[in-house]
């Protein structure tokens, strides 16, 4: 039913005449590698290296052998990785208590608490998604905005507010390399990053995710628009004063209140600066023998 071999015996007797039976030797743990915070990962997708294990009554065999091996060594947590090809030992392994903790492409990753009087301090897979916006000013004191289209390829209508043009990070980026890339993208407007002004921190999306998003200060090295059609129904550069005055895009509305001092209802400021009057500046922060962390600081505006 697990699309796996038949169990085999796992005591089978060769007998010669006049002998006795002689049981095979119970089959030994699998093979692992410790991991960080006392963890031991059993690795089925590791080339060249992973355990050679078909059949299902040997797995469950083993792999209570190997629990118990680790629980004798005080181990905090055991961690099974699967390819799909052998997603049917998943099953097997949920009868030693082993369950899901994520999936991605073509594996899963099960694990099992190894201290039944402890909390399980094994933290969830993936709790946050990130995103960023690029929100840029020109020297003339205008904001680059964007329109998204809804809906799908068939029957999609332009959305009614105007936006920062901004997605999400792919893995690996800084907030700095995912924001002038979806600018980028989706603007064809060229930009530097410089600093982040804030961000917004909520809960209960899809999958019960939660969500951080990024709003970043970018310089612009060009100002032609070139937009992505299949994302964006229109881009324009629109004078701050004209935004403030006509639109009602929360976001951007109190980061211009909180930053600039520009608030919708009071007299347009003379002279507008480019440069908010706070922002959090990137500085690279090391420990001996690791590359540099971006870490953000306030620092007042120049």
């Amino acid at each position: 039913a697990r699309g796996l071999r038949r169990p085999r015996p796992l005591f089978l007797s060769t007998r010669t005449e006049g002998s006795a039976a002689q049981p095979l030797p119970k089959p030994e743990g699998l093979a692992w590698s410790e991991l960080p915070y006392a963890g031991a990962m059993v690795d089925f997708t590791a080339e060249g290296e992973a355990p050679d294990v078909e059949d299902s009554g040997v797995f469950l065999e083993q792999l209570s052998r190997t629990i118990g091996e680790l629980q004798g060594l005080e181990m905090k947590s055991a961690w099974i990785k699967l390819p799909i090809a052998k997603a049917g030992l998943a099953a097997v392994a949920s009868e030693e208590g082993f369950q899901f903790h994520h999936a991605k492409g073509d594996y899963a990753v099960l694990y099992k608490w190894l201290r039944p009087g402890e909390e399980d301090k094994v933290p969830p897979f993936a709790t946050h998604q990130v995103g960023c916006a690029g929100f840029v000013l020109n020297k003339k004191g205008e904001i680059l905005v964007v329109k998204e289209f809804h809906g799908t390829e068939r029957v999609r209508k332009p959305a009614r507010q105007w936006k920062l043009p901004g997605g999400m990070l792919d893995l690996g980026e800084s907030f700095g390399e995912a924001a002038t890339r979806e600018v980028f993208e989706e603007t064809g407007v060229r930009t530097n990053f410089s600093s982040v002004l804030c961000f917004w921190h909520r809960h209960g999306l899809t999958w019960g995710k939660s969500d951080l998003y990024v709003v970043t200060r970018l310089e612009a090295e060009t100002e032609e628009i070139n937009v992505d059609p299949t994302e964006i129904s229109e881009c324009r550069w629109m004078p701050l004063q004209e935004f403030v005055e006509t639109q009602d895009h929360p976001l951007i509305l109190t980061t211009l209140a909180n930053l600039w001092g520009v608030r919708k209802g009071e007299a347009f400021p003379e002279n507008l600066e480019i440069v908010p009057q706070q922002e959090l500046k990137e500085v690279s922060v090391q420990w001996p023998g690791r590359p540099g962390y971006p870490t953000y600081y306030p620092t007042p505006g120049s």
